[in-house]
């Protein structure tokens, strides 16, 4: 047990190392995305995905399974966020298909992806494919590897008020508790497995 928790802890640090190079260039940053605990709090547990961003490009790829199919104006909406300025950004809105309940979702922004040390990749659900900020809908969520293997902060930033990108003290609705890394890790190293065997299928 202690030698799988230390190979998912040295495999966390060096993805760290290599996210750190890869904003620097054009080199994708690769996230597995979960029904995370305390974070997620809707859907199924069951769905899980793996989101690549190319930040210089703007470049957001997304593949995930087992997310059920929204109705309506209903779609799902990827967000990075900084959990420690509160600064989001809205990346891509997808569905996904009915029969299969699967999505593979490919956009290129306008713009690079700025670097405001996003720690977070959240999707949503939300009543359009262009909200204004996140709503408190949770679905799968994705930690950005970090160069320093420092852990999230205990509470996640809120969505609400201002700024589109920035969320002010005053008007933040609460989000739920999230766990710190050392938690997260025994749930990224039994589900990521799984996830990439979906994506190699």
């Amino acid at each position: 047990m202690m030698r799988m928790v230390a190979s998912v802890l040295g495999a966390l640090f060096a993805t760290g190392i290599l996210a750190g190079l890869a904003l620097a260039d054009a080199t994708p940053v690769q996230l597995v995305l979960l029904y995370m605990p305390n974070v997620s709090n809707t859907g199924t547990p069951a769905a899980s995905g793996i989101a690549e961003l190319v930040m210089p490009e703007g470049e957001v790829r997304i593949n995930a399974a087992d997310l059920p199919r929204l109705d309506g104006t209903q779609q799902y909406v990827a967000w990075v966020i900084n959990t420690d300025t509160n600064d989001f950004q809205r990346l891509a809105a997808f569905n996904t298909a009915e029969s299969t309940k699967t999505v593979h979702s490919e956009s290129v922004l306008a713009d690079a992806i700025p670097n405001h040390h996003w720690n977070l990749l959240l999707v949503t659900i939300e009543d359009s494919a262009q909200p204004a900020r996140p709503s408190s809908q949770h679905s799968i969520a994705g930690v950005f590897p970090s160069p320093d293997n420092s852990p999230l902060p205990i509470v996640l930033p809120n969505t609400g008020g201002g700024d589109p990108y920035s969320l002010p003290a005053s008007t933040r609705p609460d989000w739920q508790l999230m766990a710190g890394l050392a938690a997260l890790t025994g749930t990224i190293g039994g589900g990521a497995g799984f996830v990439l065997g979906l994506k190699k299928k």
